[in-house]
């Protein structure tokens, strides 16, 4: 969804794509998403926390959700209309605020499920990277599916046939997991998300990442024009370039495992967000590189210079989130894995609608076509800012638990 949305609904000139609305609008009903994302993190969280039930807490929503969520995703494709206007804007905005509340009906549980598999953290990085090594194995099959029968079919058919697949998947993650059952009674909503919002190190972890999910967002919302625009490559290519950054991400996981292991988790992240800060400005620079590579060739080597942070950057948050959240169970025994990670959601789910709303407002401020590519320079510039000042918070983040 976040590769080809804006693709499809406002799509640069010249790519025989008709626009179906305008790029500003399109921002704005994605952060208008984004939102509802988020007002729908805390309370499933909280019920997935409180929930006492046979089949355990997590995993009731999994498998209810995933079948509304991939016919949401399907049925984003066929807009009412092929020409700009109101109509495409409200449906694309209702269908987007109905994806993104079933994503967090299903993946909130789920994210949720590593402390609980992780009990005392052993094991916690080598799952959260198996864990993120199956799901980028998934995204990049999917973005070289999508490409390929998009570009054949058209985006209907790709979303009508991608969407079982998507689900069948989470009903496998649903149904090979064991809960441990939990006698604790549950707290009430308002001082377990008190305790939580108290916690110190979970303050500075969630502006951190934050401020980095904010810059990376703009950058995946625009990876498409991207690669058509600043790289000159046909929309078929889009998958496979970044099935090889997926490819080289997947490559750099044992390293990042043996980095956290030796260095700590906090220190690997830390690095991370710091080569991410001075990666992602680069983008920009596609094609103004001085060089003697063509720009397909500048994309690339940045494909590949991206992969170690971003292999850090896929495993290590919710390994550090897991470690603070168990640590909070066990000093005011009673546990919210569901609420931390709700509350991580909400808020990148804000910092993404904001970064939606901006990449529309430059992208048609400065523009994003060949020939008038400012906007597509101007946003890796805000994203590295946005990035290196996340860095910059993030080394307040104390040891301890997750050092």
């Amino acid at each position: 969804m976040l590769l080809w949305v804006f693709y499809f609904y406002a799509p640069p000139a010249g790519q025989g794509l008709p626009v179906r609305l305008s790029a500003s609008l399109l921002g704005i009903a994605m952060g208008a998403g984004r939102v509802v994302d988020a007002l729908a993190d805390p309370p499933i969280a909280y019920l997935s926390d409180r929930i006492r039930s046979r089949s355990g807490r997590r995993r009731p929503f999994m498998l209810v959700g995933a079948p509304l969520l991939a016919l949401s995703f399907a049925l984003l494709w066929i807009p009412p209309r092929e020409q700009p206007g109101m109509a495409n804007f409200l449906y694309l905005a209702t269908m987007l605020g109905a994806f993104y509340f079933l994503f967090t009906v299903v993946l909130n549980p789920y994210t949720a499920l590593l402390p609980e598999i992780t009990a005392g953290g052993e094991g916690r990085i080598d799952m959260a990277a198996w864990q993120a090594g199956f799901s980028l194995a998934g995204t990049a099959t999917a973005f070289v599916a999508s490409s390929a029968l998009a570009d054949r079919f058209g985006f209907p058919v790709m979303g009508f046939v991608l969407a079982p697949v998507g689900m069948l998947a989470l009903w496998t993650a649903a149904l090979s997991v064991k809960e441990q059952p939990i006698t604790e009674p549950p707290v009430a909503f308002a001082p377990a998300a008190r305790a939580v919002l108290r916690n110190r190190p979970f303050q500075i972890y969630l502006l951190g990442l934050s401020l980095l999910w904010y810059g990376l967002s703009m950058v995946n919302l625009s990876t498409a024009l991207v690669v058509t625009v600043l790289m000159g490559l046909p929309r078929s290519a889009v998958g496979t370039v970044l099935a090889v950054s997926i490819g080289l991400t997947l490559l750099s996981f044992p390293i990042i495992g043996r980095l956290a292991k030796r260095a700590g988790k906090r220190r690997a992240l830390l690095s991370a967000m710091v080569m991410a800060g001075l990666v992602v400005p680069l983008i920009g620079a596609i094609g103004w590189i001085p060089l003697p590579l063509s720009r397909i060739a500048q994309g690339y080597i940045l494909v590949a210079l991206a992969g170690p942070p971003l292999a850090a950057l896929f495993v290590l948050p919710n390994a550090i989130l897991a470690d603070i959240a168990e640590h909070h169970g066990a000093v005011l025994g009673h546990r919210s894995e569901g609420l931390f990670f709700a509350l991580q959601g909400l808020i990148f789910n804000g910092t993404t609608s904001l970064a939606a709303v901006t990449l529309g407002v430059v992208l048609e401020q400065f523009g994003y076509a060949a020939g008038g590519d400012l906007g597509l320079r101007v946003v890796p510039l805000i994203a590295g800012v946005s990035v290196g000042l996340g860095a910059l918070v993030f080394t307040r983040f104390p040891g301890g638990p997750s050092r």
